[in-house]
């Protein structure tokens, strides 16, 4: 299996959006969204992967296996950004 660098979104600003006058807040607003959007459809093609293998539509169990480990790890790093957010949101209400 051939391992492409897009599968590895990168939440990083966008410099582009900085060029053309996007706030830091809102270039870094919509990585977020894509990568819950990114997240969203692994997840989505895992399981419409899974449901296919266990119809007997697909014999590629390997290919499967894959899609779903690269869900669940997606939406583990989702949860793990989620809660670094939540946890400095915390902290800087706490700092007044």
């Amino acid at each position: 299996m051939r391992i492409d660098p897009s599968d590895f979104p990168r939440l990083s600003i966008d410099p582009q959006a900085r060029a053309q006058g996007a706030s830091p807040a809102e270039s870094f607003l919509e990585t977020l969204k894509q990568a819950i959007s990114s997240t969203n459809h692994q997840i989505k093609e895992s399981e419409r992967m899974g449901i296919e293998l266990a119809q007997g539509k697909s014999g590629n169990i390997h290919e499967t296996m894959i899609a779903m480990q690269k869900a669940s790890v997606s939406a583990q790093l989702l949860v793990a950004v989620t809660n670094k957010l939540i946890e400095g949101y915390n902290n800087l209400t706490q700092l007044r």
